[in-house]
């Protein structure tokens, strides 16, 4: 059974490089902007990449139908039901690669399953996990609820940290925000996991909020065309 950390340590990955591809793609500042640009494969690597990409989802497909399967048999195990979420969480992952059209329906179940496990017990790591699938599927309002509860019941969890400060500077745009949180999470964890990525982005957010100030006043700081 992978590790529950870092299985939530992979998932905080997952959501800066989503955000990272958009942040690219839109021409703005990319949070990992130091890191190399991987090189473009040739094209017999790149078939054996994506045969292999293909095997591992068709793996994780059967295994999501095995839980699925389990737990039609047993519909009040909890545990199964947070087993069967992160395996539609981590399909969905996978399918964004392999499968884009299907990416979103695997994140809706991952969340479905989520809410289920919810109603039965108070676990962060399931919160910022929902929180995160939902992120994914557009349901904005799902993400902030489940980072907030999340960090009510445990205001030093760190992995809710790094992403809701994610979602406050990359769907919001409220990069003060963002800021002030993962200030707190370096501050909190300081040799931690993502303490590197967080002394990247937290200067990396100032300047975006620098621009964005500047952009709604664009007075301010220019200097004046009149002769003293």
């Amino acid at each position: 059974m992978v590790n529950r950390k870092q299985n939530q340590y992979l998932k905080t990955i997952v959501l800066a490089t989503l955000i990272t591809g958009s942040l690219v793609g839109a021409g703005a500042y990319g949070y990992f902007s130091g890191t190399a640009s991987p090189k473009s494969p040739t094209s017999s690597s790149a078939s054996a990449s994506s045969s292999s990409g293909n095997s591992d989802y068709v793996n994780l497909k059967n295994k999501v139908n095995v839980l699925n399967q389990k737990v039609r048999s047993n519909p009040n195990d909890s545990s199964l039901q947070q087993e069967l979420g992160n395996a539609y969480y981590d399909l969905g992952t996978m399918a964004r690669t392999v499968a884009p059209n299907e990416a979103r329906e695997d994140y809706l179940q991952a969340i479905k399953y989520y809410q289920s496990v919810l109603n039965t017990k108070k676990d962060i790591n399931v919160l910022t996990d929902m929180s995160t699938a939902a992120i994914y599927t557009g349901q904005n309002d799902v993400a902030e609820k489940g980072f907030k509860e999340a960090l009510t019941e445990n205001p030093d969890f760190i992995q809710a940290l790094f992403n809701y400060g994610v979602f406050l500077s990359e769907i919001k745009k409220d990069y003060a925000s963002a800021i002030s949180v993962w200030q707190t999470a370096l501050d909190k964890d300081p040799n931690g996991p993502n303490a590197e990525r967080l002394k990247q982005i937290i200067p990396q957010a100032k300047d975006m909020l620098a621009a964005q100030q500047k952009s709604n006043d664009p007075v301010a700081g220019t200097s004046s065309n009149k002769t003293p």
